[in-house]
């Protein structure tokens, strides 16, 4: 997305190719090459150039650049990505075992009382029915770098998309960012930060900056390796020639960074000074024993010390069994091998009230990671929704079974699990599981960190109904006059001359809702000519494979790619290193789905390779040996992410919530039309995830914007979302229009899961004077082009006949038509004429 929506295809392959082939910015062609009504957004000489393959969409304008040398962050020159395996976790509390057999990692949560899922993820999905690939296979040229993971337990397909990609991708150097820290997973050792956020007008950035290193002291730790994955999170191990072995297991929202040690003599180093090193001490906490109904004795607890920095800040360090820290200077160290666990935390901005809650709960952490999906409940006229479960089996669990704990009224476990939820959780969560006294002063891009108690967090996830058709039925007068313009658009808006798979896509799904709207206004004559279109469209990319840039099967990481795509990282902006897919493909599957509804037996030639292109990008099965399991989806962020094989210091990002929404829009259509009831039901979920998070922090409200971002960020739209910060900009403009557009494209039904009136009127605030960024005045700076429509089209759910009168006079964007905006106007939040 970014980039693409400015240049035509040709000119931005060539901008694409000279900018980050070459690594040096990008010419700036003559206005006449660009596009009628678009704009130009080149990076100028004072940009940091990008390294050769980096796609020049992730090059920001200097004055948008959000931090020294600003913006983004780009990893050193490309290397070959890729994953190690280790021992059984150690219950350290009772024996220490590191070093046992290496556990199997559940991918669906366990049975859970009172819970059933929508969808087993164990089970092969009906999307794949066992038949052979309909595309082509061949080998990736970017090989998965054998060094980063172990192949035994890392397997085929390979992740690509996930909030720790950084430690597969490029040398593995940048780092990951497991709220609310950022982590450094080097060769031998690991680097701890807590980064502090600087917000102003325009971004919201972190610094890069570590406060501690923990290593082996003896040097016997010589390399690194993912070793595991599961649905939240990643196990990382440190090994070396002989037994020495550290292990780390990362998921966001702990407050704890937890190294488990063997054989390892510890060193602890910080770039600070420590100005004050105090043993804590140690205590038998009635939290304990009422909330976990076990006696635990205070020799059994974790040692603790609370360390002062130079900067200020303070830090709980803990260890069982107790290492006897002995300091010089900045550095830590214990003589001798050590076999136990280091956990370190920062104690926020309240160093005494935080270490009196973060020490009821020191020794216990996460050991795998499972979500589960809830089947739906409710009704329309009561309320439909899903609770989505996040379990977490901890090293305190007894025999490691996490339903003993919460299936049975005798809990057998030392202490639950501390963890933090973000904004969009505390929404929708059990008031119960929120501590009272809480922590302070933990935060991540998107805003304040909320402290939870439990190895199980449930939230309620609303569930809002979307169909094929349009919100309110279409009032007379209104339907003569959008047949009048289906007729129109019909004979001269279904030629798609794109050769990149993102603007044939869409000009493709452009197609389709012509042909969807025919259907719904009852032009069957019309209807059938689109839908002979249609299949016109689609043969050559996904039957005779006799398109220009054939799709392929990607065997070496598991995944459909562009033909230029993997052979050139700069094409096709960057989708054959899987950035993007879901905007890509999406637009695929709506024109297969609604095709798939209407005239199932002409669709059927089609149905394989649309098959596989939804397994690509939202694949709902973990049995999948040919697609990873739901490529872009993040349960815990409630959204997706989109940045492929590219690494980058600010972790993953996404700016396009309109074409996220649109994917799983798409996906779930395609599974109700053909009549996969479990799998449609689990692609609502997730859609209304991504919605939910799409107006949490792509589309706050002013004041809710403030309270996530703080008080110098006001705007009530975010143009990315970082793992680490929040841009007001898009990677191909910074202009307003672009900032609000790309968040709400294609329109669809779906579209108003994203947009509220109460949100578009705020946000088209018709004083000028009030707020420069406002919707208002971005659709007349964008001056009757593709933009200006969308946000005209948008401002209908507040005054439909200005937004008509106006969106109509508007040249539409290559993804759209003149009759689909007028269906979006004439079926939204305010009564069609004649209704």
């Amino acid at each position: 997305m970014h980039f693409r929506e400015i240049l035509t295809p040709a000119l931005a392959v060539l901008a694409v190719n000279m900018h980050s082939v070459l690594g040096s910015p990008a010419p700036v062609p003559d206005a006449s090459q660009v596009e009628a009504g678009k704009q130009l957004w080149i990076s100028t000489p004072e940009s940091t150039a990008p390294p050769a393959g980096i796609p020049l969409d992730y090059a920001l304008h200097p004055a948008r650049r959000a931090q020294p040398p600003t913006g983004v962050h780009l990893s050193g020159p490309k290397d070959r990505p890729a994953m190690n395996e280790q021992d059984r976790q150690a219950d350290l509390i009772r024996k220490s075992d590191v070093g046992s057999a290496a556990p199997v990692y559940r991918k669906q949560a366990p049975v859970i009382k009172g819970i059933t899922s929508v969808l087993d993820s164990n089970q092969q999905s009906p999307l794949n029915g066992g038949n052979p690939l309909a595309f082509k296979s061949q080998k990736h040229p970017y090989v998965p770098n054998a060094s980063l993971f172990d192949s035994s337990t890392i397997k085929l397909p390979l992740a690509t998309n996930k909030w720790w990609q950084n430690l597969i991708v490029e040398k593995g150097v940048d780092p990951i960012h497991p709220y609310p820290y950022i982590v450094y997973c080097n060769t031998n050792s690991t680097k701890i930060g807590f980064p502090k956020f600087t917000i102003a007008p325009e971004h919201v950035t972190s610094d890069m900056s570590s406060e501690w290193e923990l290593g082996d002291a003896s040097g016997a730790l010589t390399q690194r390796k993912v070793t595991n994955t599961d649905a939240l999170g990643v196990e990382v191990t440190w090994s070396g020639s002989g037994s020495a072995q550290m292990r780390s297991r990362f998921y966001k929202g702990m407050p704890f960074q937890t190294f488990e040690l063997k054989g390892v003599t510890p060193i602890l180093r910080t770039t600070n000074a420590i100005i004050k090193v105090e043993p804590v001490q140690r205590a038998v906490l009635s939290a304990r024993n009422t909330e976990a109904q076990v006696t635990a004795d205070a020799a059994d607890m974790p040692a603790m010390s609370k360390i002062t920095l130079n900067d200020n800040s303070q830090w709980l360090v803990a260890s069982k069994p107790e290492i006897k820290w002995k300091q010089n200077e900045g550095t830590l160290t214990q003589q001798g091998a050590y076999t136990g666990f280091v956990q370190l935390a920062h104690l926020g901005d309240q160093p005494q009230n935080n270490i009196n809650v973060l020490q009821q709960y020191v020794g216990t952490y996460p050991i795998e990671g499972t979500v589960t999906y809830a089947q739906v409940q409710g009704s329309d006229s009561t309320g439909r929704s899903s609770n989505i479960v996040y379990v977490y089996k901890t090293n305190t669990d007894v025999d490691g079974n996490t339903k003993q704990v919460y299936n049975t009224t005798s809990v057998s476990t030392t202490i639950q699990l501390l963890s933090f939820v973000l904004p969009h959780h505390v929404d929708k969560i059990s008031n119960n599981t929120i501590l009272s006294t809480g922590l302070s002063g933990y935060r991540s891009a998107k805003g304040r960190l909320t402290a939870v108690a439990g190895n199980t967090i449930s939230y309620n996830q609303p569930l809002e109904r979307v169909s094929f058709g349009g919100m309110r039925a279409i009032g007379d007068s209104d339907k003569e006059r959008l047949k009048q313009q289906l007729l129109k658009d019909a004979a001269s808006s279904t030629t798609v001359t794109a050769q990149d798979p993102y603007f044939y896509g869409k000009g493709v799904a452009r197609v389709a809702r012509l042909y969807q709207i025919a259907q719904e206004v009852g032009d069957k004559t019309t209807a059938a000519a689109l839908g002979t279109k249609i299949v016109n469209l689609l043969t050559p990319w996904l039957v005779s494979m006799s398109n220009n840039d054939t799709l392929v099967y990607d065997a070496t990481w598991g995944g459909i790619v562009s033909t230029l795509g993997i052979s050139d990282p700069s094409q096709d902006f960057g989708q054959g290193r899987y950035n993007d897919h879901h905007f890509h493909y999406g637009y695929f599957l709506y024109a297969g789905a609604i095709l798939a509804k209407y005239d199932i037996n002409t669709f059927a030639p089609l149905r394989e390779p649309m098959n596989q292109l939804l397994r690509d990008y939202a694949n709902p099965s973990y049995a999948d040996t040919q697609f990873p399991y739901m490529r872009h989806f993040d349960p815990y962020d409630g959204h997706s992410w989109a940045a492929g094989l590219f690494s980058f210091m600010d972790g993953r990002n996404q700016e396009s919530t309109g074409e996220a929404i649109n994917a799983y829009y798409s996906a779930y259509l395609y599974a109700t039309a053909l009549g996969f009831e479990d799998t449609a039901a689990f692609y609502e979920i997730v859609l209304n995830m991504e919605a939910t998070s799409g107006r949490r922090y792509w589309h706050p409200m002013r004041s809710q914007s403030k309270d996530l971002y703080g008080d110098a960020f006001s705007h009530n739209t975010v143009g990315i979302v970082w793992s680490s910060k929040v841009d007001y900009v898009t990677f191909f403009g910074a202009d307003t229009e672009f900032v609000y557009g790309i968040q709400m494209l294609p329109f669809t039904p779906a579209t108003r899961m994203l947009i509220r009136p109460d949100w578009v009127k705020e946000a088209w605030c018709p004083d000028n004077s009030t707020c420069a960024d406002g919707m208002k005045t971005a659709a007349q700076h964008a001056n009757k082009n593709g933009w200006a429509q969308f946000l005209y089209s948008a401002y209908a759910m507040v005054d439909r006949n200005a937004a008509l009168d106006n969106a109509l006079a508007c040249t539409p964007d290559d993804g759209n038509t003149l009759t689909n905006t007028m269906h979006w106007i004439f079926t939204n939040q305010q009564a069609s004429a004649n209704a």
